[in-house]
């Protein structure tokens, strides 16, 4: 099937491709008695809650608590490689790594304060707009800056050479001044890189939702509303063109464009007009409180590979009632009235085959479809991986992920890849680029167009394919994206943090081997 994508322009760059959409804008488990939720800092916002399941029965077990390290065990490993009771981990790496000058060698060097006024801006290598980017600055980012302008490259305004490395064009949306510029002028909210989710997110319930410029008023949301529903008598789903000249003319000029059902958004603040409630989100577009609903997300964490709790590890992906032998050399199973609740770890013992199926089997003898368990090994560096280098194994098979540091084992968790075969491709790969958030588009006139602001913790390592959150299901375990790897919210901000290369200090966004950055993280995808 072949679907229609989208481009769209912001400002006066393009970011790469996304997971089989296009980047349009810059923009714990626990034990086998239930997944444990770590909390993070703050409620996160964003996704889809997690469904109630059941573990039925599973009370009545004497299985032990997948996870914690002997005490002193982990000593020698940062925080946010060590476990918790439950076997997650407690802490995130830091995303931004790099040292920034001291302010005495900032103050003599770069005597001027900067700071981002556009959406969004790259860092180039050189004072060209066609050398490489090192990445990007979002809205709001402060740096410091050097006197001195280097002029031509393409830049009419002069380039300025930045604190943290590379250029920025001086007259493509940077205010500079001897003191910090103000910033009263700044809507969209910064990142919180501390969170699973970074920003609040919001899930459009209405097709046809109209997004305006400003607060309009009663009669444009009304010609706005009725224009929304004509469309759908005539097209359906179908995404109305956002150029003005290329959609019907009863659409007034207020409506920047109108979003399906589905779609997702991030908000940065609510505003009242006439007694109506207006959400704005990061792009300063307004939408009706009321065609908005606050999205949840997954707050499902993987399990830290310890000493005491190596791998394999065994997390259940399919929720899948137990059974064990009727009689002690029995091939015939009975129901053992136990259900693990899905995304829980269980210690099995052995894999066996009875009559034509697979089964995992505790040291208790309790039994289950192997089909219902995604098993977690360890498997040899790649080639080209060095002895302590830190890399990622994504098994597409099992639908899991686990982090390394050389030969050792640090994370394994679940995750969601291609639905289809082939969407995600297995080889071995390097990061390529890294966002804090991005933003992903695709909008077939079929179902399943989606519309995604900021999705966060985006790492491509291949073209349009990329390890990212997914705030907006929580079927980690199960293949059901178009291509990326989906992980749960605090799963890829964890990763983000852990592999290279860091993001300078005020940085929204890197691009790994390119300048002074570090060369990009192996991913290492089997089938």
């Amino acid at each position: 099937m072949n679907h229609r994508r989208l481009i769209e322009i912001v400002g006066s760059f393009l970011l790469g491709a996304g997971c089989v959409a296009f980047v349009y804008e810059l923009a714990g488990s626990g034990s086998f008695l239930g997944p444990v939720d770590a909390a993070s800092s703050r409620t996160p916002g964003g996704g889809v809650s997690d469904s109630p399941e059941s573990a039925g029965g599973a009370a009545e077990l004497a299985l032990t608590r997948g996870g914690g390290a002997a005490p002193g065990e982990e000593a020698h490993r940062p925080t946010y490689a060590r476990s918790s009771d439950g076997g997650s981990y407690t802490a995130f790496p830091p995303i931004f790594k790099l040292a920034r000058p001291s302010a005495e060698e900032d103050a003599s060097a770069y005597p001027l304060h900067a700071l981002v006024v556009t959406s969004g801006i790259f860092v180039r290598e050189r004072a060209d707009k066609d050398s490489r980017r090192l990445g990007m600055m979002r809205q709001g980012s402060r740096m410091r800056v050097a006197k001195e302008k280097v002029f031509g490259g393409g830049c009419s305004g002069g380039w300025r050479r930045v604190s943290t490395g590379g250029f920025m064009c001086g007259g493509a949306g940077i205010s500079v001044g001897s003191a910090a510029p103000e910033d009263g002028l700044i809507t969209s909210r910064a990142p919180d890189v501390e969170s699973p989710l970074p920003f609040e997110y919001w899930r459009v319930s209405h097709d046809a939702t109209p997004f305006f410029h400003r607060l309009p008023s009663f009669a444009e949301q009304e010609r706005a509303d009725n224009a929304g529903k004509q469309w759908l008598d005539t097209h359906g789903r179908a995404p109305m063109p956002t150029r003005v000249t290329e959609r019907p003319e009863e659409v007034p000029a207020a409506v920047k464009e109108y979003l399906n059902a589905g779609y997702y958004v991030t908000v940065a603040g609510e505003h009242v007009k006439s007694q109506r409630r207006f959400l704005r989100t990061n792009r300063g577009i307004y939408a009706r409180k009321y065609q908005l609903q606050r999205a949840e997300g997954s707050t499902f964490r993987g399990q830290i590979v310890t000493d005491a709790s190596p791998l394999p590890k065994y997390f259940i992906r399919r929720s899948l009632g137990m059974e064990r032998r009727e009689s002690e050399a029995s091939d015939i199973l009975v129901d053992a009235g136990v259900t693990p609740e899905r995304r829980s770890v269980v210690p099995f013992k052995r894999r066996v085959r009875i009559g034509n199926h697979d089964y995992f089997e505790t040291e208790d003898g309790l039994m289950i479809r192997a089909y219902a368990v995604s098993e977690v090994r360890s498997v040899e560096r790649p080639p080209g991986v060095g002895a302590e280098e830190r890399w990622v194994h994504v098994d597409l098979s099992e639908q899991t992920l686990t982090a390394y540091e050389g030969d050792e084992a640090i994370l394994a968790t679940l995750v969601s890849t291609g639905r289809e075969p082939g969407m995600t491709p297995a080889g071995v790969f390097r990061i390529q680029s890294k966002f804090i958030t991005t933003a992903m588009r695709d909008q077939p006139p079929e179902d399943d167009a989606y519309s995604i602001e900021d999705v966060p913790w985006t790492q491509y390592f291949n073209q349009n394919i990329a390890l990212h959150g997914a705030f907006w299901h929580s079927g980690f375990g199960l293949v059901r994206s178009h291509g990326c790897v989906n992980l749960s919210p605090a799963d890829a901000r964890w990763l983000f943090g852990f592999l290279d290369s860091a993001v300078p200090p005020g940085w929204h966004a890197v691009m790994p081997g390119v300048g002074d950055a570090a060369q990009g993280s192996v991913v290492y995808v089997t089938e």
